[in-house]
């Protein structure tokens, strides 16, 4: 058969006296849903089910939210799960215990003529979740499943053409065919379009941008991303909603969501060493989590190529990250964590400043360092702390 990339999404609540983890995932290849428990001390997994022809057509992207208590809010706690397909339509999903699985969809929303959905996003604080495919983005309402709008790429690519742009020429803007795509709690959606010039019937040229619209479907900024880079292959936003993590070819972009600096660029984090090949082609960010919770980090982990996970502690959690954030880490714990940046902590408000540079492959790291987090004592909040042993 033919290649294809694997469809998986993990939850964030645990379940079974808070001890497994949902795992999502495509079942076959031709419309079925997988779901498992997996036991993540032990990467055991202690149940299984494959709900058989839950879309017509193979599943193409999925992504999963907190609610309830899970997410800090009133009612009962556990994920909702949105599934998009090539059939052109979605499916919702609620998953409440790991006593009772659900055999089909809470509900299955329609609105793309049949296109394949490349993307999808759902937020339970917002109401709402949305499904993208090369013509249109949905949004639908996650109580009732109605469309509450759509949302056409926006009509400015003929301004990235201008030096070559000749009479005949015709300049096309779609949606990418990728599955980042993210919303912000202060109710922004964030797609990436690809801009193609025509010509003749040839293509000319092709630019990728980052596009910002509100949820009310006014569009607000792009942001074009450089050829090297590559297509993102994930965003996802910050807890408050005030930037978003763009995954992409070479790094992690951190970008302002806001109507007065849209899309501004306020740090990067690099993926290779100084030592390593910097090919973006060759180092590429697929997700992007923070542990122990996204509202009180203490180390991001990024998902990469070749296999790799790579971390981060994030600056300010311990007392040595805060004697050594002037100086070149490297030389205390050899490339393992390189010096964080400043940028960032306007931006992200009580999240200050997340650095730079990631530390290196996880063999690296378990003969370079050893980590413990714990609660700071005297407590209040703090996301506990991060420690380095050096090497004698």
């Amino acid at each position: 058969s033919a290649a294809r990339n694997a469809v998986v999404c993990v939850s964030q609540t645990l379940f079974a006296n808070r001890s497994l983890l949902l795992v999502l995932s495509d079942g076959d290849g031709r419309g079925a849903l997988a779901m498992q428990l997996v036991d993540p001390v032990k990467g055991a997994i202690r149940g299984e089910v494959i709900v058989p022809a839950a879309h017509a057509d193979r599943i193409t992207t999925m992504k999963m939210d907190p609610i309830g208590t899970a997410a800090g809010q009133g009612g009962v706690g556990g994920e909702l799960a949105i599934v998009g397909s090539a059939d052109g339509s979605v499916s919702l999903w609620r998953f409440i215990s790991s006593h009772f699985w659900p055999l089909r969809p809470r509900l299955r929303m329609m609105g793309h003529a049949g296109a394949a959905v490349h993307a999808v996003a759902i937020s339970s604080s917002l109401g709402i979740c949305a499904s993208v495919s090369s013509e249109r983005c949905c949004l639908f309402d996650i109580g009732n499943g109605a469309m509450v709008r759509n949302l056409s790429p926006p009509k400015v690519g003929s301004n990235l053409f201008e030096s070559i742009l000749l009479e005949g020429d015709k300049v096309v803007t779609t949606f990418a065919d990728t599955s980042a795509l993210s919303f912000s709690a202060l109710g922004f959606i964030i797609a990436v379009c690809s801009t193609k010039i025509m010509r003749k019937g040839e293509l000319i040229k092709e630019v990728t941008s980052i596009e910002l619209f509100t949820v009310e479907g006014r569009h607000v900024s792009s942001r074009t991303i450089q050829p090297h880079e590559g297509v993102p292959s994930n965003i996802i936003s910050t807890i408050d909603g005030k930037a978003v993590f763009v995954c992409g070819g070479g790094k992690i972009s951190v970008l302002l969501v806001s109507t007065l600096q849209p899309l501004k660029l306020v740090d990067e984090w690099q993926l290779s060493t100084d030592g390593e090949n910097n090919d973006p082609s060759k180092h590429v960010a697929y997700d992007l989590d923070f542990g122990p919770t996204i509202a009180r980090p203490v180390v991001a982990a990024a998902a990469c190529s070749e296999g790799a996970l790579r971390l981060h502690a994030l600056q300010g959690i311990s007392k040595w990250s805060q004697e050594n954030q002037r100086t070149s880490v490297s030389t205390a714990v050899g490339n393992v964590l390189a010096l964080p940046a400043q940028t960032v902590k306007n931006a992200l408000g009580g999240v200050a400043g997340f650095g730079s540079k990631f530390m290196g492959f996880g063999k690296e790291i378990g003969k370079e360092a050893v980590s413990v987090v714990k609660e700071r004592e005297g407590g209040g909040g703090g996301g506990g702390g991060f420690f380095f042993r050096k090497k004698r």
